[in-house]
């Protein structure tokens, strides 16, 4: 499989001077600058904070669902069974999902999450197509793009602002 991630993992600019973050355990390795998506069991916690722990919540990485609901970006490396810290908020660059049926995206664009670390802009053609109602399928928006880039022409990147 191809690594469309950035290879300098997640690459923050800011974080609105509150950072939010949430902790999981990793179900197996994820790369810094990755989706990661959440599981746990049912009935982890009561009615107190106090019945939560980080392993309650299970990361693993979006590899090719694209659009997923995900819990947060992940800052960096993280090997299966330990803890990893995922962004929920703030300015980050990512590069676009490429492909020509996905075209352009705009700055003040949603975005949605693409496979790996990628995004994919809402209402590009990719989005249109997976979102068709015959396909029961559709996107959740995560943030809003900042920059404008073209996602049919290589690898580019784009400045977000993550907002889950």
């Amino acid at each position: 499989m191809a690594d469309f991630s950035n290879a300098y993992g997640a690459v923050q600019l800011a974080d609105g001077g509150i950072p939010r973050t949430i902790t999981y355990k990793a179900r197996c390795d994820i790369s810094g600058g990755y989706w990661v998506n959440g599981s746990s069991a049912q009935g982890i916690v009561s009615s107190g904070a106090n019945t939560y722990v980080s392993s309650d919540i299970e990361g693993f990485p979006v590899t090719t669902q694209i659009g997923s609901q995900v819990i947060g970006f992940n800052l960096q490396d993280t090997a299966s069974g330990t803890y990893g810290t995922a962004a929920m908020r703030g300015l980050y660059i990512v590069p676009l999902l490429s492909g020509t049926a996905i075209g352009s995206a705009y700055a003040g664009q949603k975005f949605a999450a693409g496979s790996a670390g990628t995004i994919v802009p809402v209402m590009s053609g990719l989005s249109h197509a997976l979102a068709d109602a015959s396909s029961g399928w559709h996107y959740f928006d995560i943030g809003t793009l900042m920059s404008e880039g073209t996602c049919a022409t290589g690898q580019q990147y784009v400045m977000v602002s993550l907002n889950i």
